[in-house]
């Protein structure tokens, strides 16, 4: 059985809570993770971040609070997806940014800073 979980309607939701969906680094790296991986379960998306399952909770609840992202469960997994194409349509280019900026703001093994 697929339930999904209470989502805010995108056309209600202001860009300042858009934003501050995005305003968490952990989140953010959420964000690309589920871009890269489109929809998957939830414990993918958290795995690598050391999270406990509550903070990964409090995580996930904030991204679909602020309409970034979809949840459903399936049986007793939880599954997430961006809310790409809503996203788009509601801000355009604000993903993308997003998202180019999480690649830009991450150093490489060649930038001098590092090193």
């Amino acid at each position: 059985m697929t339930r999904d979980v209470l989502h805010p309607d995108l056309d209600q939701v202001g860009i300042a809570a858009v934003l501050h969906g995005f305003a968490d680094p952990v989140r953010l790296h959420m964000v690309r993770t589920m871009h890269e991986l489109g929809e998957c379960q939830c414990s993918l998306v958290y795995a690598g971040l050391g999270l406990s399952k509550s903070n990964a909770s409090h995580h996930f609840r904030a991204l679909r609070e602020s309409g970034i992202l979809r949840r459903t469960q399936r049986g007793s997994q939880q599954y997430a997806a961006l809310r790409a194409e809503e996203l788009e349509d509601r801000f355009p280019g604000l993903l993308a940014s997003v998202l180019a900026n999480i690649d830009a703001a991450e150093p490489r093994a060649s930038d001098p800073r590092t090193t």
